[in-house]
C-alpha cells in the first residue's frame, strides 16, 4: 500500500470545522500502507492442480513490494495502479491526492521503503475457480536492500486477485496486539491448499458477504442491534457515529451513509474450526450541512486538495467519501467480528454559501 500500510488502525480526519464564525480545522496526518509453514498436509497428497504455485505466489509478492516502493517514492498513482487494485488502490491514490497538505515527516515514514517476511502462502485448488490466493506476513523495514527491523508484531493477511494482465494487491488488513489470539488457523485440503468458502452460503446465520454491511452499519446507525462482537474496531468505527455531532457548536447537521463500494469484493476462506476467514471492501459518506445562511462549514488541510474550485471558501455542504477495508472472522455458529476497519478519505464534494 501506499502509505507502507504501517497502521492497521482506522484512519481518521479531522472534524471539519462548523460554526457561525470563520474557522478552519486542521487536518490530521493519515496513516495506513514472508512464512510460516502451513500445516495440514496429509501423507496422500491427491493429483491437485493449484490456481498458482507457491513459488510464482512468492514472485508476485517481490514484485508488488518492488513496484510498490516505487511508486511511493515517486508519489505515483499511475505506476500503483500496475501493483494494486479496487478500493486499495483507490485509497492509496487519494493518499497521494493529500500529500502536499500533510506533515512531511509523516509522509515521509508511511512512505518509507518496506518488505513483506515471514511469509505463509493460502492457495486455492483451481477446481475452486477462485480468482485468488491469501498471504499471512509481517512488515519489514526494507535496509540496504535487506530485510531489517519488523514494524510489530502485528500480523497482515494480503489478498491477491487475479487482473487482466498479472495480479493486482486488493486488500491488506491486520491483526494486531491482544488480538493476535484471534487468527484463525486456515482450512487446508489433502493437497495441503486452501478450502475457499461461498461468501454467500451462511455459517450459522450469517454468510462472509454480510461484513461489509455489518461495518457501515457501525458509521450509519452506531451498529445498533448488530451481531458485531465486541472489538477495539468495531467500538472505534461505532465512534465515528456517537461522536459525529462533536465540535458542530449545533451549527451544522452530519450524516452517514451507506454508499457503493470501490469494488465490492469478498474473499472468504473457510478456518479449521469450521468458520470462515473474511476480507473485504466497503465505502460510506459522511455529508455535513449548515442548518442556516449565517454558518458555514471550513475544511481541514486534508480536504483541501480534493477540492478545486474555491477550497478556502465558506461552505455550505461537504460530503466527503470514504473507501473500507475490513477483516474479520464468522465462527462456525455464525458469530462475526470485526479486527480491523481501513478508512481513506477517496473524494470531497463542497458547496460554497455562495452558490446557495
Amino acid at each position: 500500500m501506499a502509505h507502507s500500510a504501517r497502521s492497521a488502525h482506522i484512519l481518521r480526519p479531522w472534524r471539519i470545522g462548523v460554526l457561525a464564525a470563520a474557522v478552519f480545522s486542521a487536518a490530521a496526518s493519515l496513516t495506513g500502507c514472508s512464512t510460516d509453514r502451513a500445516s495440514g498436509h496429509a501423507d496422500a497428497v491427491p493429483a491437485e492442480r493449484p490456481l498458482l504455485t507457491e513459488a510464482e505466489a512468492n514472485q508476485t509478492v517481490d514484485a508488488y513490494q518492488t513496484v510498490n516502493n516505487q511508486a511511493n517514492a515517486k508519489r505515483s498513482a499511475s505506476l500503483m495502479a500496475k501493483a494494486e487494485g479496487g478500493a486499495v488502490l483507490a485509497m492509496d491514490q487519494a493518499y497521494f491526492t493529500q500529500v502536499p497538505a500533510l506533515d512531511k515527516s509523516d509522509v515521509t515514514d508511511n512512505l518509507a521503503p518496506f518488505v513483506y517476511v515471514h511469509r505463509t502462502f493460502y492457495i486455492p485448488p483451481a477446481s475452486a475457480k477462485a480468482n485468488w490466493f491469501l498471504v499471512r506476513t509481517q512488515g519489514a523495514q526494507l535496509t540496504h536492500g535487506k530485510p531489517g527491523k519488523l514494524w510489530s508484531k502485528d500480523i497482515r493477511f494480503l489478498v491477491f486477485k487475479r487482473s487482466g494482465d498479472g495480479w493486482r494487491m486488493v486488500v491488506a488488513r491486520d491483526f494486531e496486539g491482544s488480538e493476535l489470539s484471534k487468527v484463525p488457523h486456515i482450512a487446508l485440503d489433502r493437497a495441503g491448499l486452501m478450502k475457499v468458502a461461498d461468501p454467500d452460503t451462511e455459517i450459522g446465520r450469517t454468510a462472509p458477504s454480510q461484513l461489509p454491511r455489518l461495518v457501515t452499519d457501525l458509521w450509519v446507525t452506531g451498529g445498533r442491534d448488530t451481531p458485531l462482537a465486541d472489538t477495539p474496531a468495531r467500538r472505534t468505527g461505532r465512534s465515528w457515529y456517537t461522536e459525529r455531532n462533536d465540535n458542530l457548536g449545533g451549527h451544522a447537521w452530519v450524516d452517514f451513509k451507506k454508499s457503493t463500494p470501490r469494488a465490492g469484493d469478498v474473499f472468504a476462506a473457510k478456518t479449521a474450526d469450521g468458520g470462515a476467514l473474511v476480507l473485504s471492501d466497503s465505502a460510506v459518506e459522511e455529508t455535513f450541512l449548515a442548518k442556516d445562511l449565517q454558518s458555514y462549514i471550513g475544511l481541514g488541510d486534508s480536504d483541501k486538495p480534493f477540492v478545486k474550485r474555491d477550497p478556502n471558501a465558506h461552505m455550505y455542504k461537504v460530503v466527503r467519501h470514504y473507501a473500507q477495508t475490513e477483516i474479520g472472522t464468522i465462527s462456525a455458529d455464525g458469530k462475526p467480528a470485526v479486527y480491523s476497519i481501513g478508512t481513506q478519505v477517496t473524494k470531497v464534494d463542497a458547496t460554497p454559501t455562495a452558490d446557495i
